[in-house]
Parts: C-alpha cells; sequence; structure tokens
C-alpha cells in the first residue's frame, strides 16, 4: 500500500507485537522510518483497535538507547568495558566456546533462556537447544500461564481455554480471576463488555478494585495467594446446592466423588474465612456461575504466579468448569487444540530430537514431574487425544530457571558453564534475583550472550552483547499457532514492516548463523519466511499467500483437508475422559485433587512480616521490561509505587507519597507509597520490572538493587509448585518501613 503517490510514502499493513495482542495495524513509512502506527479497521480480529503502546512502538523502536552493533567485553564482568565487534567474529568467538565447552563437560553445559513473547520468532532457540542436544531452554511458562495450561490439560486434555472469547447472546456469566484484561487483553475486555451489554453476568475476584471490579455485578475482593481455598468453597456452593450439571460428569468425568469429599473440608466459613470473601457473596458467587450460564472462567497470571499452588489453582478452576458442564458448549469454553496441519508446539522446534537421555537431564528434573519423569506420559496423552500430534505440552516443560542459577554458582546438579539470553532482562524479572546477580555474575560461568534491544542490568554482566532487531524489523507468523499451538486451526502471518537498521538481527537469524556453525547446517533456511513456509505446507498454505490474507486463516482454511475419520477420545487424559481426580498427578506423588498449600516462606516468617505482598498488575502503557523506556509510560509513571490501604499505612507510620522499604524475608528495596482504599487492609502491592536511568553506579547499575521488587520475591524450593517448579512473585509475607 502507498499513499499521494510518493514512494518515499507508504502504508504497510503488519501485526503488531507489543504485546501478546497480536492486532492489525497500518505502519506509516516515509524515507525508510516509521511515522505512525494506527489501527487497521479492516483486521477481522482487531477491527481498527490498537492501544497506546502499540501506537507507540516506533518511539521504542527509534529509541536512542537501542544497542546497534555488536559488543565484547573488554574489562572485567559488569564493568561496562566494551569494544565494538563484527557478528562474524562475535559468532566465530562464541560457537568455539560452546563447542570447546560441550566437549569437555557435553552439551547439557549450554543453557539458553528467553522472555515472554517479545515477537514472532521469540523461542525459536528452542529448535536450536534441541539438535544440539541440550536439555536447557529456559522459558517464562512456569510464571507466564503454564500453571493454567497444565491444569486444564492434567484435567481435560488441553489448555488453556480460559482466554475463550465470550459470545455476546450466548455467554450468560463471566468470571474474571487474577487477571486485567482491560489493561492486558484489551480485545478480551472488548468482548467481555460486548457480551455484559447483552444481559451476560460478571465476577470479578480479585485483590484489587479494578476497573473490572467497579464493572462487576460481584465483586469477590480475596487474599492473595488463597485462590485454591476459595475455588474448593465455591466448588463446594456448587455440589451442595444441586447446582452442578449431573448428566454431564457421569458421561464425561471421573473422580466426582472424590472432588466432592474434598470440597466438603472448605465450607463456605472455612473459604471465607481463608480467602477473606464474605459468606455470603461466595454463595452468590458459586450459584451464579452453576445457574446462569453458558459460563467461562478467565484465570490470569495473578493465580500463575502464587507458587506452591499455582498448578492446583488451575486444576482448580478446570474442576468448577467442568462440574458446571461448561466444556464445549458455545458460549462456555471452547476447547480447541492444536492445529492439525500446521506444525505447532514441540514438532515446530523439534523437540523429538533431543535424546531421552538428555531429557532426563533437565534442570528442575529430578524435583519437579513434568520437567522430568511425568512429561512423557502428559505427552502421550495428549498426542492420543489430538491428531497424533507430538509434543504439544513441550511449552510446559522448560528447564527450570532457579535450578539454572544453581547449577552455576554451585554446580549442582552439574554445571552450567555458557549461556545465551534472548530478550529477557534475567535479573529484573526473576524470583529473588540476587541469585540472578550472583550466578550471572559468577566466575563459573565462562559465557555469557545477552540478545536484546537496550543495555540493562543483565547485558551488563555480558560477554557478549548483540543487537536484537525490534517487532517493527521482522516479519510476522502467529505465535499461538507457530510456537504454542493454543487456538486450533488458526494461523497468520504479515511482512515486516521496514528491513532490519543498523546490525539488528532477529532472533531466528541468531540462532540460524549459529546452528550453522554449530553442525545444523541444513536445519536453517535462509530466513525466517522459509521456515515458516515449512511449518504451513502441510496444511497447503504458504508465507506468501498468508500475507495476501486479511488477517488469520481459521477452521477449513487453516487445513489441507476435513478430517472425517476422526477417532480420538473425547478428551486427551489418560482415560479419556476428564479427570476431576487427576491419574497423572497421583503417578507422580502429588495430590490428585486440587489442594490448598501456604508457601514454605511463611513458615519462617513471625510476626516481623504482618503484611502480604502482592507484584506486578499490568498497566496497558507497557508491556513487561521495555516499558520504563518509553516516554509515554515514564510521564505517566514517573516512579515505582507501593500501594497499601491508608489503615495499614498509618499502623506502619508511612505517609502518602514517600519512598519507603518495602521487605520481605528474601530482601528488600525502596519504593514510593501511594495510599488507597482499592486494596484490603494488611495487603500491599507493589510495582515490577522497574529500572530508573542510574547506568553509571558501579554498585547498583540501573538502580535494580534498589527497587526492583523482585530482589524481595521467592525462587526457594519450598515455595516451589511441586509439578512444574513456578516460583513465587504474588503472595509473599512483607513489612513496609518508614525512612527517618
Amino acid at each position: 500500500m502507498s499513499s499521494d503517490g510518493d514512494a518515499s510514502i507508504r502504508t504497510q499493513r503488519a501485526v503488531c507485537f507489543s504485546c501478546a495482542q497480536q492486532c492489525g495495524v497500518l505502519v506509516g513509512v516515509e524515507d525508510g522510518r516509521v511515522t505512525s502506527i494506527a489501527g487497521d479497521r479492516d483486521h477481522p480480529v482487531s477491527a481498527g483497535f490498537v492501544c497506546s503502546k502499540g501506537m507507540a512502538a516506533h518511539e521504542l523502536h527509534n529509541s536512542s538507547s537501542r544497542v546497534h552493533v555488536p559488543l565484547k567485553r573488554v574489562g572485567p564482568r559488569g564493568s561496562g568495558e566494551w569494544q565494538e565487534t563484527t557478528w562474524d567474529e562475535a559468532l566465530k568467538e562464541i560457537a568455539t566456546t560452546i563447542s570447546d565447552l560441550a566437549g569437555s563437560f557435553g552439551p547439557e553445559t549450554l543453557a539458553y533462556s528467553y522472555g515472554t513473547l517479545h515477537g514472532s520468532d521469540s523461542g525459536i532457540g528452542e529448535r536450536f537447544m534441541h539438535l544440539f542436544d541440550s536439555p536447557n531452554a529456559v522459558g517464562q511458562d512456569k510464571v507466564c500461564y503454564g500453571p493454567n495450561a497444565l491444569g486444564e490439560s492434567l484435567t481435560y486434555g488441553f489448555g488453556p481455554t480460559f482466554y475463550t472469547t465470550p459470545t455476546p447472546g450466548k455467554t450468560r456469566c463471566m468470571v474474571i480471576w487474577g487477571l486485567r484484561p482491560s489493561a492486558s487483553m484489551p480485545l478480551l475486555w472488548r468482548e467481555i463488555v460486548r457480551a455484559r451489554r447483552e444481559g451476560a453476568k460478571l465476577i470479578v475476584i480479585d485483590p484489587e478494585r479494578t476497573h473490572e471490579a467497579e464493572s462487576a455485578d460481584l465483586w469477590l475482593q480475596s487474599r492473595p495467594g488463597t485462590d485454591v481455598a476459595l475455588a474448593l468453597s465455591l466448588i463446594h456452593g456448587v455440589i451442595e446446592g444441586g447446582y452442578h450439571d449431573a448428566e454431564f460428569v457421569e458421561e464425561h468425568a471421573v473422580g466426582f466423588d472424590e472432588l466432592r469429599e474434598r470440597a466438603r473440608a472448605y465450607p463456605p466459613e472455612r473459604g471465607a474465612e481463608i480467602s477473606g470473601v464474605s459468606e455470603p457473596d461466595l454463595l452468590a458467587a458459586a450459584q451464579m456461575i452453576a445457574t446462569h450460564g453458558p459460563t467461562l472462567i478467565h484465570g490470569g497470571n495473578g493465580l500463575c504466579q502464587s507458587g506452591v499452588a499455582a498448578v492446583q489453582a488451575g486444576r482448580a478452576l478446570a474442576c468448577l468448569i467442568a462440574i458446571t458442564g461448561n466444556i464445549g458448549v458455545e458460549g462456555a469454553h471452547a476447547l480447541l487444540g492444536p492445529p492439525r496441519d500446521v506444525l505447532a508446539n514441540g514438532e515446530a522446534l523439534e523437540a523429538g530430537a533431543l535424546s531421552n537421555l538428555q531429557r532426563e537431564k533437565r534442570l528442575g528434573a529430578d524435583s519437579f514431574p513434568v520437567i522430568g519423569r511425568g512429561y512423557n506420559a502428559l505427552e502421550e496423552a495428549m498426542s492420543r487425544g489430538w491428531h497424533g500430534n507430538r509434543h504439544i505440552p513441550s511449552w510446559l516443560a522448560t528447564a527450570h530457571e532457579p535450578t539454572l542459577w544453581q547449577a552455576i554458582t554451585q554446580e549442582r546438579p552439574y554445571g552450567v558453564k555458557a549461556l545465551i539470553i534472548q530478550g529477557h532482562n534475567a535479573v529484573g524479572a526473576c524470583a529473588n534475583a540476587a541469585a540472578a546477580v550472583e550466578a550471572l555474575s559468577s566466575e563459573n560461568l565462562e559465557l555469557l550472550v545477552v540478545h536484546d534491544l537496550f543495555m540493562n542490568p543483565t547485558s551488563r554482566l555480558a560477554d557478549y552483547v548483540l543487537p536484537a532487531a525490534h517487532w517493527l524489523e521482522k516479519p510476522f507468523f502467529s505465535a499461538g499457532v507457530g510456537y504454542l499451538g493454543i487456538a486450533g486451526d488458526y494461523v497468520e502471518a504479515a511482512p515486516a514492516p521496514i528491513p532490519a537498521e543498523y546490525e539488528h538481527r532477529s532472533d531466528y537469524e541468531l540462532w540460524r548463523d549459529l546452528g550453522r556453525r554449530l553442525g545444523q547446517e541444513d536445519q536453517w533456511p535462509d530466513t525466517a519466511e522459509e521456515f515458516w513456509d515449512s511449518l504451513v505446507t502441510p496444511a497447503g498454505l504458504n508465507f506468501d499467500t498468508l500475507c495476501d490474507h486479511a488477517g488469520p486463516c481459521t477452521n477449513e482454511s487453516a487445513r489441507l483437508a476435513s478430517d472425517s475419520t476422526d477417532t480420538r477420545p473425547a478428551f486427551a487424559t489418560p482415560s479419556g475422559k476428564i479427570e476431576l481426580h487427576s491419574s497423572l498427578l497421583e503417578s507422580w506423588g502429588i495430590d490428585p485433587l486440587p489442594s490448598y498449600e501456604v508457601p514454605a516462606i511463611f513458615d519462617a516468617a513471625t510476626d516481623a512480616y504482618p503484611l502480604v505482598l502482592t507484584t506486578g498488575g499490568r498497566k496497558i502503557e507497557g508491556f513487561h521490561q521495555n516499558a520504563q523506556l518509553m516516554a509515554r509510560f515514564r510521564d505517566k509513571y514517573p516512579h515505582p509505587l507501593v500501594r497499601m490501604h491508608p489503615q495499614t499505612a498509618l499502623e506502619a507510620g508511612v505517609k502518602d507519597g514517600e519512598w519507603i522499604r518495602v521487605e520481605t524475608p528474601v530482601g528488600a528495596v525502596r519504593q514510593q507509597a501511594q495510599l488507597t482504599d482499592a486494596l484490603p487492609e494488611r495487603v500491599v502491592q507493589a510495582d515490577r520490572w522497574w529500572y530508573p536511568e542510574r547506568a553509571d553506579d558501579a554498585a547498583d547499575p540501573f538502580g535494580f538493587a534498589s527497587t526492583n521488587i523482585n530482589f524481595c520475591t521467592e525462587n526457594a524450593e519450598g515455595s516451589c509448585d511441586p509439578v512444574m517448579g513456578t516460583w513465587l512473585l504474588r503472595g509473599l509475607p512483607c513489612r513496609v518501613v518508614a525512612e527517618a
């Protein structure tokens, strides 16, 4: 597309990747430079919507703080002393070091860590790692929707379904639980609002009085970390009130009697005592969920980041969905599965190339069964249930990040000597950030490579910093299909709005070039577009044709042919039924029913930590680590805020607007106090991902140790989920201290 007949001015259709919503946009380009981004009204999904960070994405891309050329460390690690080098020289040296270390210590000595989706090729390094026979690719699945997806997969054989979009006029009740879709999933929120206009009820479960809570028919203000107890009380209310779908349960589920017995231990009075929700509201919610169906329950990362309770929270919600018959019903949860013909999940990433011997060495495999011994049984059940697709749950079974730090600093269970980090500011994002700093600064780590847009507290510790391409410089391919495959037969593509500038290279290009230097010459096509071609060829599609299509191809248009002889079981579990009592959890020695447990960190907390800390909470102006680098974000949020009820502040001697200390048994940071009655008494909410511009402070580069709340969060195994190893970001004991 072009405008005004001037070849130097054009408008390019694209798909925004400023977050994972993937809205259609129109990118204005003048003399090769992006000058504007607007919503594409012709996109069939987003229909012209684009948020503030999407409209300002070119400001982030054009930032003067971008890393433009490869840098090699010449001073002590963390000194900030660099020399410019070339991609060819950097990759040659990196490949030689990796080859030498793997020859001495085995391929598992190389680890790879990547952040939450930051482009269509995010996570493509897993393909390299599988082909290299290293099991140690580390994703953010443990704290970014993996626990919810795994909880559902253990129950009815696939997930997540919690993101199912309501159908206005059909969906009659919606629950938003630990999620702020108006800020994090605005396309979902738009449909929730439309369904409300058509008469659907809305229940919000959240410690904070959010915009969603203010819009709700019923708001349950729960304490952080008590979600499983609350869910079991809701299940109790549904069953004992006679509201469950007995016919559906009898035909499709196993373990109902055991679930009913477990729920009897959480009558409304106990659920209210634990969660802080009143008994009348709890019972009203149970009745509304069960009797105003079809019902959708949207569970968010507020559940997924609760440590020891994370997967059981996903299990509890899945059981609640199942006993009310809200699976496979129009207006309720859609069990779409992966695509039939488009290659997705572990198949796209060559998970099958990793040997069983090496898989058993994956960091965390000894402690968390989905990472280790339990993976094959889960994979087999899901494969049998979904068209023979292999390695569907591979994205839920990446290596365990806290164990990675241990493998570097203590060389347990073995030493990790080389680490490549891509699009992931680990020092900012990781629980117990001090452990990440110790590992990344360790002399045991002989090679640290960071590929990112900006210099940050993590890249400052690297041996090589490589300049990454922004999404405006990369082609688009639906990450939901190409790598996660959670939306059934669905695929979308778009060309790059502009060519990569300076010496920026995409995730795909880094791994392609490194792979070709390390024996993977035949595994990496020249371009990402050619690679994606190979994924859609089985469906009779190609990348260019997808780019010409307005929006995603779905259903029959994303398949080679319809399957008229589908003999798969109804649910992709070992029994072929909904498992309210999970046979896989039981075989792994873990409670097969949803169970409420308090993180071990509370055992060590005394009266000195009388408050409960929750962290995060999305702001629509930013998405994860780069938000603070956007001028519009910083203008609106100039300081990291710790928010609390006025009575909580009064008891601690804290005044509004003061800089105070937030302390947990793990660590302490400073943030600015903001008093609000939107939170209950004794609950404190702190901003995350904060780093002001203090790069010259050698003792605390970027001010992270001073302000980043993850220096207070927990990664000890006793507070981690026992199924997949989720660490604890929300629901910790804390105190606030006024500064003199």
